[in-house]
């Protein structure tokens, strides 16, 4: 008599290793965004110091600087956690370009803004690794405040530039895979693609406008939200021609 032994079976299109990248950028992505949202309400690091009226301007940014040298520590954490965040978006960007129709044109181009979008954001978030450190060790050294404030305000605007295009490629991205998932009847994760495409948007409109606040708003929602209910949901998308 033979002996058969029973192994668990994966659902049809599921794979437990695109799920796993999906889950570890989920989990990623919202431990990221949380902890820059404590970190700017000053839960994590010490709250920004306020200038006194009397206060001359170069010893009020002196002493800005100083506490901004203090919180950069916390930063390269958090915005390394959320590099491999962007890095399995990527790579879930590939996985879905398999499940809608790899030989779509549609399909690809979609896989490929999300991918540079990605990019794209790390590399800013490396110009912001270097420059904020910079900035840090001016900050605490006998340096002129006033070239410290331009080297600040210079990496600052050069990074939100980065954001910008990187927060645009990602909403092309989801604007080609959602209207390939309506083509194939994947209304429901459609929906969601379009919700983060919008969030995508809006967040580069606010990048372009100089709107921190709003930024900040539309990133907590997307990092805690949008972003990880996606990638999970992508992980469990039976490829295209599957009867589940």
């Amino acid at each position: 008599m033979d002996t058969k032994t029973l192994s668990p079976v994966a659902a049809a299109g599921y794979s437990a290793r695109p799920a796993v990248v999906a889950y570890l950028g989920a989990a990623a992505f919202i431990v990221a965004t949380a902890w820059n949202a404590l970190a700017m309400h000053g839960v994590t690091v010490a709250s920004a110091p306020h200038a006194a009226a009397n206060m001359p301007a170069d010893q009020a940014m002196r002493a800005y600087y100083r506490w901004v040298a203090t919180t950069i520590g916390q930063e390269q954490l958090y915005s390394a956690i959320a590099i491999v965040g962007f890095a399995c978006l990527a790579a879930v960007a590939v996985l879905t370009r398999q499940v809608l129709d790899r030989d779509d044109a549609l399909a690809r181009a979609g896989a490929f803004a999300v991918g540079a979008g990605a990019a794209t954001w790390v590399v800013g978030s490396l110009i912001e690794f270097g420059g904020h450190r910079a900035i840090g060790l001016m900050a605490t050294h006998i340096n002129p405040i006033q070239v410290t404030n331009s080297i600040s305000f210079t990496i600052d605007t050069i990074v939100q530039a980065f954001d910008l295009a990187a927060f645009a490629l990602l909403s092309a991205g989801m604007l080609a895979f959602a209207r390939v998932a309506i083509r194939r009847g994947r209304r429901g994760w459609a929906a969601c693609t379009l919700v983060l495409a919008l969030i995508g948007l809006l967040a580069a409109w606010s990048y372009a406008a100089g709107n921190g606040d709003f930024t900040q708003a539309v990133l907590l929602a997307g990092g805690l939200a949008a972003m990880p209910a996606w990638l999970i949901w992508t992980a469990r998308l039976a490829p295209a021609g599957s009867s589940s």
